[in-house]
This record gives C-alpha cells, sequence and structure tokens, in this order.
C-alpha cells in the first residue's frame, strides 16, 4: 500500500450520510475486512463495490448517477483503485470523483481532496492535482495526508518553502511520522516528484525498496513514470512516429500514421508521460521495422500456426507498458493476434493463435437456496440412481462447508459445499444466457449456496469423465433447495439438466448438459456459438451473422458438437464441413467473438 493509512472508515471519521445510502453497514463491514495494515485485497474490494452498484441499479435502489454521486461510496473507490497503484486505476478513479465533488466540498472532506488529488497526480494532470490538493487542505486542515500530497506538489511546482510548511503542518499532526519525515528530506534534497513517490508507507517495507530488493519494484516503477512527462523526449517520439491523428490519455495514447499508402492505428497502453520515458531509439527501430514485423506475423501465422492469411490486412498494433508488440491482422470478422518481445522477436509463448483446450477436468456449481447440504444423502442418491459407490466421508471447513472426494474408476471426483454465494453476481449474469428459461436470471438471484461438482479423468477418456460428472451433477440436483445448474457459461434449470441426461441411459452422450449452444443478436444477423467443448479438449465454434431461424441455427449448433464429439473430430483452419452431398462450409480460425480466445468459425448453410 502505497498512498495512505486507513483507518477504521476510508477517513478515519464518521461519514456524513445522506437520505440515499449506496452502501449498508453490511457492505462497509465487508470492506473493511478487506483491508490490511501493510496490504488489502483491493481487486476484490473494488470487485465488490462495482456489483454493489449494478445490484442496486437493477433492483432500483438507486441510478447509476446516485451512485458515482455518493460520498462514501467515492472514497472507498479511489481509495481501492489508489492502492492497486496501476495506472489503469488511477484513471478509473480520476473519471469517478468527480460527481461527488459536492458532496465532498459540503461534508468538507479533506480525504476526499486527498484521494482525487492523488489520482489525477499518477494520471500526469499535475496543475490539476495540485488545485484539488489545495483546496483540500484550506477545506480539511486537519487531514494529515492532504498535507503530504500538497507539500510533493508545492515542491514540484518550485514552492521549496511553501512544500516545507506544508510538512511542517503535517508533522504538528502526526509528530514524527515517516512519511513526512522522509518528504522533507527529499525537498531539502531537491528530489523530482517521481522520486518523492518512490516509497512505501511501512517502513521496512520501504527500506527493502530503496535497497533494491523488492520484486514489485518495476511495477512501481511503471506506475510513477506516469507521473511527470519529458516532454522533449515526447516530442521527438512523435516526430519519429509521424502521427496523423493524435489523442492523448483517454486513457491511453493512439494515434493514425502512415502506411504502405494508407494509415494504420497504433496505440500506447500507457499516457503522454508514460510514453514520455520510452527511450526514443527503440520507437524509431519500430517504425523502421513495423513492415519487416507484419510479413513476419503473416508467416508465423501461415507457416508455424496453419492459419490462413489470403486477404489479411494488418489493421493497428499497439504496445505494451513492458513494451510487448502486439499486430492485429483482420478480414470480416476475422482477426488475428501475433506478439513480439521488446527485441521484435516473436514471442515463443502466449501466442494466441497457438493457444488450444487441453481439456481435461469438467465443472459445474449447484445453486443451493441455503448454504447447506446432506451429503449422505447425496452417497445415498449416487448409489440408488447410478450404482456408484461412495465410501468417504465428508470433510468439514473452518467456513461451515465440507468437501467430499472419492475415486470411480479411475476417475477423481469431488462435491464441494460453499456456504456462500458465487462472488461479484457472476452467476446471475450468466443465467441471463439461458434464453430457454426466462426465470434463469430471477432464480439465480435467490441462491445463498453452491456445490461445486467436478471429475479429473485420469486414466479414463474425456467422454467417460463427462458422463461422470453429468450423474454427480444430477444427484447435487436432488438436494433440498437446487435452484440450477450453473455451467458452460449459463444457469440450467434443474428440471431440464434432469431432462437432457436421458442418452446417458442408452449409452450416448448427454450433449445439452455437457455443452450450451448460445444465440445471440446483433446487428448483421442471429448469432450463436458452443460453450463446453473446451472440457474436451476442443476449440468452441461460432456461427456468425446468420438470417437463420433460432430454432435451426440452434440444431445446426447441436449437429456440430456431436459430429466433432461422438466421431473425435478436431476441425483446422481452411478446411470444410458439409452435411449433404455437395456442401462445403467453410472452416476458419481466428480471434473469438463472442469467446475470448481463438474460437472456429463455421459458415452457415445458405439452405438450412
Amino acid at each position: 500500500m502505497d498512498t495512505e493509512k486507513q483507518k477504521s472508515s476510508p477517513d478515519g471519521t464518521v461519514p456524513v450520510r445522506k437520505a440515499l445510502q449506496v452502501l449498508t453497514a453490511e457492505d462497509v463491514a465487508a470492506l473493511e475486512e478487506l483491508c490490511g495494515d501493510v496490504s488489502g485485497y483491493f481487486y476484490k474490494m473494488l470487485d465488490y463495490m462495482d456489483q454493489r452498484v449494478r445490484d442496486g441499479v437493477r433492483q432500483g435502489e438507486f441510478t447509476e448517477e446516485q451512485a458515482r454521486a455518493d460520498l462514501d461510496l467515492a472514497l472507498w473507490y479511489a481509495y481501492a483503485c489508489n492502492n492497486i497503484g496501476e495506472y489503469d486505476y488511477y484513471y478509473k478513479a480520476a473519471q469517478w470523483m468527480p460527481a461527488s465533488e459536492m458532496a465532498a466540498a459540503a461534508a468538507k472532506s479533506g480525504i476526499w481532496y486527498y484521494r482525487y488529488a492523488c489520482a489525477l497526480m499518477y494520471c500526469g494532470w499535475l496543475e490539476e492535482a495540485r488545485h484539488y490538493a489545495e483546496a483540500g487542505v484550506a477545506l480539511d486542515p486537519e487531514y494529515p495526508w492532504g498535507w503530504l500530497e500538497t507539500g510533493k506538489l508545492r515542491a514540484h511546482f518550485g514552492d521549496a518553502s511553501g512544500a516545507l510548511e506544508a510538512v511542517d503542518r503535517g508533522l504538528a499532526l502526526v509528530p514524527g511520522d515517516y512519511e513526512f519525515t522522509t518528504l522533507r528530506r527529499e525537498i531539502q534534497e531537491g528530489r523530482t516528484l517521481e522520486e518523492m513517490e518512490f516509497h512505501w508507507i511501512d517502513p521496512a517495507c520501504d527500506a527493502v525498496l530503496q535497497a533494491g530488493g523488492d520484486e514489485n519494484e518495476a511495477e512501481k516503477r511503471l506506475s510513477i513514470a506516469g507521473i511527470c512527462c519529458d516532454r522533449e523526449n515526447l516530442a521527438a517520439i512523435k516526430a519519429a512516429l509521424s502521427p496523423t491523428e493524435w489523442e492523448a490519455d483517454a486513457p491511453y495514447c493512439t494515434f493514425q500514421i502512415p502506411y504502405q499508402g494508407g494509415s494504420l492505428t497504433g496505440r500506447f497502453f500507457l499516457n503522454e508521460a508514460a510514453l514520455s520515458k520510452v527511450p526514443l531509439p527503440w520507437v524509431r527501430e519500430l517504425v523502421r521495422r513495423l513492415p519487416e514485423l507484419d510479413r513476419r506475423g503473416r508467416t508465423f501465422l501461415s507457416a508455424q500456426a496453419g492459419l490462413g492469411t489470403e486477404d489479411l490486412a494488418l489493421q493497428w498494433f499497439a504496445v505494451q507498458p513492458d513494451r510487448v508488440l502486439r499486430l492485429c491482422y483482420g478480414r470480416e470478422q476475422e482477426q488475428q493476434i501475433v506478439l513480439f518481445d521488446e527485441g521484435f522477436s516473436l514471442c515463443k509463448e502466449h501466442q494466441p493463435a497457438l493457444a488450444r483446450p487441453e481439456g481435461g477436468a469438467f465443472l459445474a456449481f449447484v445453486l443451493l437456496e441455503a448454504p447447506a447440504w446432506d451429503p449422505d444423502q447425496f452417497r445415498r442418491d449416487l448409489r440408488d440412481l447410478y450404482g456408484i459407490p461412495c465410501l468417504t466421508e465428508a470433510e468439514e471447513s473452518e467456513d461451515g462447508g465440507s468437501t467430499l472426494t472419492f475415486e470411480v474408476s479411475g476417475m477423481l471426483a469431488a462435491v464441494c459445499l460453499y456456504p456462500f454465494p458465487v462472488p461479484h453476481g457472476e452467476a446471475e449474469e450468466n443465467a441471463a444466457h439461458n434464453y430457454l428459461w426466462p426465470e434463469a436470471v430471477e432464480s439465480a438471484a435467490r441462491h445463498r449456496g453452491q456445490l461445486l461438482v467436478t471429475v479429473l479423468p485420469r486414466e479414463q477418456s474425456a467422454r467417460e469423465a463427462a458422463m461422470l460428472q453429468v450423474k454427480l451433477v444430477c444427484t447435487a440436483c436432488r438436494q433440498r433447495g437446487a435452484l440450477g445448474v450453473y455451467a458452460n457459461g449459463t444457469v440450467y434449470q434443474p428440471e431440464f439438466y434432469l431432462n437432457a441426461a436421458q442418452p446417458m441411459e442408452d449409452g450416448e452422450l448427454p450433449l445439452l448438459d455437457l455443452v450450451w449452444m448460445g444465440l445471440y443478436r446483433r446487428e448483421a444477423g442471429l448469432c450463436g456459438y458452443t460453450d463446453g467443448l473446451a472440457a474436451f479438449g476442443k476449440e468452441e465454434m461460432e456461427v456468425l451473422d446468420t438470417q437463420a431461424a433460432p430454432g435451426d441455427l440452434h440444431s445446426f449448433l447441436l449437429d456440430l458438437t456431436s459430429y466433432v464429439l461422438e466421431e473425435d473430430i478436431t476441425f483446422h483452419d481452411g478446411e470444410t464441413i458439409g452435411f449433404t452431398e455437395g456442401q462445403y462450409l467453410p472452416i476458419s480460425r481466428s480471434a473469438g467473438v463472442w469467446h475470448d480466445g481463438m474460437t472456429l468459425k463455421i459458415s452457415y448453410p445458405e439452405e438450412p
């Protein structure tokens, strides 16, 4: 944690409450549990608040605008963002805070001004940061950390005496404080603002950082690189790029450059201040070698990834903070990404075009109305329904959960009770994908516990593991208060899941339980996708922009899924498939539209 000391509430005082409260007492207690003395669970804290806002807006408790204007929420939100310590999150805080400024001014909340000034500073907006830091200490001179920020910014703008005065004001409030005494010394030494920020709050942690022994030093240096801009080097970088358009700090630097008789979109995932720290020779080398990298990217896609490159055009490039370069090629709805490292060599690992699902694990969650289950009933039902013995006892955990682990014909199976809902509203969000069950979201929202059901094939085939997984889930659905089955990117109605398991009686795969055939519509037509093939080690499939009826597209996806799994087929880029004589439907492999990662795009037949 590098921005401030956390108190029992975000500003160490009783918050000023309004008629409308976004955060309940229970919410505040949950957020306080995520705080720590030296570090905290800041990503979880932010996820919690984002989900609270989504839930509150959906349930009509408040609007998005009311949530953003809420002072208490803004204080917690900026606290989490600032302590993550990454540019993207400082920017997120800077975008969130202005809506609550009137409430902060009315409450004379120096903590609000401090946190907003901190976010602005790390975004490189130093004049604004100083304005809000000064306003904060004027409104609330008893808040010490406002003086800390004010002192740093006064020193940066050449007011050394005013900076030392701010330090004195802070030390009068927190005598002997490590941050203030360190700041006083660095002001007297004429240190830069970024040097003043190269610290941790905790003296022991800071000593390790200053000695060069902190494993997070690189991340720390990257975050402070976005504070001060080297205008001379930035101008030279722009001259090397020769941009025809330039958009800065929104939140990144995006531009157009001339390329092969046209223009090409480029982006640095940095603000101008951080971009100004990139070595000019590296940028010049990037510009000089871009046509060569373009050719090497196409060769890689064709020769190593086995993808067709005809009519594939370089659409954009992007530079990550670690200077990994992304080249994006595209045609129509297809996209391919190729990665190059800082030295302009092909990244040997993590190439999206080479990534394929490994499979080997089946996973589902049975949503429960209450955070409890009966493992003895589960064992009896498993024996009576499927003749599968389970001779082990469930092991209790400290949080009130329990786990039942056992082997079946060389496969490892586990059923675990988690006595709490699926975090962050994930189950409810995915329940909305089930177009066959209008009450899916409402039912999922009622769950207070979950049974994790998983099978690892080990010595057996994926097919055998899949059949066992469905049997276990069906057995778990007999538990009292079973509301739904969260699997394959959606939530199934328990009755549907049980009925879809019937093919197992004839030795066939229960495809509808194992793979979800999703449908959604966009401007160009009805689209479909599979979700579940990855567990079998197969790539997911997508069918885009059809004029098909929903039932026809669902049947088409089901036929494709059956063919892939029953015949153990692996499709490749550039192949065709046909279900009737003379039918040749093209197959392409590219970045997913619905899914992250690569998917197989199958053309829909003109005649269903």
